[in-house]
């Protein structure tokens, strides 16, 4: 009710905030990025991912994948 208790409490209330938000957008990032590997080799004609980890040519275009 007082000046100083409502000041003390707005910090607390967004450090509280900055507690939950910081770390779920660090793991939401790395999910991401986790996600993206997973998908397989890129293919540099076409421009499309998704393509089997142990293909050769893109299953798309059949243009031929890097590293292949």
């Amino acid at each position: 009710q007082t000046p100083l208790g409502q000041v003390l409490a707005s910090v607390v209330m967004i450090m509280g905030y900055g507690i939950i938000a910081v770390p779920t957008g660090i793991l939401t990032a790395e999910f991401i990025e986790t996600a993206h590997a997973q998908r397989g080799p890129k293919c540099p004609e076409c421009d499309q991912g998704g393509n089997d980890r142990d293909a050769s040519h893109c299953k798309w275009c059949g243009g031929t994948l890097a590293g292949s």
